[in-house]
């Protein structure tokens, strides 16, 4: 675990890459964004406070499984909530498989994902397309226990989806909690976003308050306040953003330890 330690403080000192108003890459350090991908009901006006809008688009209806493929029309069909839209979209498709399937299925599932960034990118040119949790290829495990053969097939499977990397505008890797392990969640978050560096795009990382609902003891429970608070500092040394996300058929709770370490941070960030 000391190489992993060591991994995590050399990651720290990288000059965030960030997307200029015209969308062009820069290394000069731009403000860190907090997006808005909250789905509470009875949610206040976050930008207020500071937070950005962000869209997400999900596959065309009847499309689920890896099998499955959408012709072109369907997908333009999902994009036209987007007409005119000039801000960050992450799109979520995460049924086609890039990573621990064969190398057909893999080759399969890239070449589908390309058209439908090709198609988000001809429908609605002004907007910044980004897929959720593809790019760069997720493990916990592998990176967590340092398995030097697990972590080669991550890396290889990064080496793969670099093709699709050179054509998003945006990197949105998923960071979300599964154990109540900070140190465990800063090495495989301290990898993602390594990797998320190595394809030169604005990396923003999503991030849910709450435990993963794989975890079948803490799913439905909000993470402790300072494990939060620190999963945001985290990222604000690391990535050019966050995305947090969830809430999902939930009522907003103004008092939520989470949603008050949210504020302080952000007041934090408008106090630079």
């Amino acid at each position: 675990m000391a190489l992993n330690r060591l991994l995590i403080v050399a990651l720290g000192l990288f000059t965030s890459v960030c997307m200029a108003a015209d969308g062009s890459i820069s290394t000069a350090r731009q403000p860190f964004l907090v997006f808005d991908g909250l789905l509470y009901q009875g949610k206040p006006n976050l930008g207020a406070l500071g937070m950005t809008p962000i869209r997400g688009i999900n596959p065309p209806g009847g499309v689920s499984k890896a099998s499955d493929a959408a012709d072109d029309a369907q997908v333009r069909a999902t994009l036209q909530t987007l007409q005119g839209y000039s801000g960050a979209v992450y799109l979520d498709y995460e049924m086609w498989p890039t990573f621990q399937a064969s190398p057909a299925a893999v080759s399969e599932s890239i070449a589908k994902l390309g058209r439908v960034l090709q198609i988000a990118h001809e429908a609605v040119p002004t907007a910044k397309f980004g897929f959720y949790d593809v790019i760069p290829c997720w493990d916990y495990w592998g990176l967590v226990k340092n398995d030097a053969a697990k972590i080669k097939q991550w890396q290889d499977c990064n080496d793969r989806i670099a093709a699709l990397a050179q054509h998003v505008d945006i990197v949105m890797p998923s960071l979300y909690t599964f154990y109540n392990d900070p140190q465990g969640w800063d090495v495989y978050a301290a990898a993602l976003l390594q990797a998320a560096r190595r394809y030169h795009k604005p990396v923003y990382a999503f991030l849910w308050p709450e435990f993963h609902v794989s975890n079948r003891f803490l799913k439905g429970k909000n993470l402790p306040g300072n494990f939060w608070r620190h999963e945001l500092e985290f990222c604000r040394t690391r990535a050019d953003g966050v995305v947090i996300w969830g809430g999902w058929q939930e009522q907003w709770d103004d008092n939520a330890d989470w949603w008050v370490q949210t504020k302080g941070f952000l007041a934090s960030l408008n106090s630079q």
